[in-house]
């Protein structure tokens, strides 16, 4: 076990029991097209990165794309992508917010995020993800190279090879619901109403559209004037479903 689990396995679980866990309902949220992904081999070459994969100890295939650092690197390889590839900070926001949520520490969530290469990662709702944005990228850096993180015998992260419909077909509970600002208008409390369980897709990227064939699936919502950030649309799905189970 390395220092990272070392140091977190004692703080690595959120407590579920029959007291706190409520089994009225179930909101279950699927990113999709999540622009999170290992370095791309036609960047593996590239000096810029290859300085930054040495830096941080890691082969370079090892390595999350991450815009913050590879911003030039990622509009030389992928002109005009730039502003959307590599954005693992937005679904570390997403998770934090999510997993600190009235509804998760009721039981009463799950979380599945698909990425742009079409990985599914499970998310045990128990799972305490790092407060720190680096240790996050060294976590889901070793869950890409080992497929799954353990701790004490429990998965709390899991990635599987599966495109966008199959994950979401998997794991789907109750009505399906997908967000997207060309959707239909219309308020979040006429989208998500009443005591049952929901599925909600959200876009897991910062601009654009999916990529996944995702819309035949279900009909698609836009629940603002404007785009919002994911962690906020995220958030605001979350607050509807707890008001809508009456847990607030």
């Amino acid at each position: 076990m390395n220092a990272f689990f070392k140091e977190s396995a004692e703080t690595l679980f959120r407590h579920c029991n029959k007291e706190n866990c409520n089994d009225a309902g179930m909101l279950t949220i699927i990113i999709a097209d999540a622009e999170l992904e290992t370095i791309p081999e036609k960047m593996q070459g590239d000096h810029a990165i290859r300085k930054y994969s040495k830096e941080k100890g890691k082969p370079v295939n090892e390595v999350i794309l991450d815009s913050n650092y590879m911003h030039t690197s990622i509009d030389r390889y992928f002109p005009g992508e730039s502003s959307r590839r590599g954005r693992p900070d937005i679904i570390y926001i997403l998770l934090q917010v999510a997993m600190e949520s009235i509804l998760n520490k009721n039981g009463m969530l799950r979380i599945f995020v698909h990425t742009r290469n079409d990985i599914c990662i499970t998310v045990n709702p128990r799972v305490r993800l790092p407060k720190s944005y680096n240790r996050f990228i060294g976590l889901m850096e070793s869950l890409f190279k080992k497929g799954e993180i353990s701790s004490d015998g429990e998965v709390l992260l899991k990635a599987d090879k599966m495109d966008a419909g199959n994950c979401i077909e998997k794991n789907r509970k109750g009505d399906l619901v997908i967000l997207s600002p060309d959707g239909e208008k219309a308020k979040l409390y006429r989208v998500i109403s009443g005591d049952k369980d929901y599925t909600v897709i959200i876009g897991g990227f910062p601009e654009g559209d999916y990529v996944s064939d995702v819309y035949p699936l279900a009909g698609a919502y836009s629940i603002f004037r404007e785009e919002l950030t994911i962690w906020s649309v995220a958030s605001e799905v979350i607050s509807q479903y707890e008001r809508a189970v009456d847990l607030v």
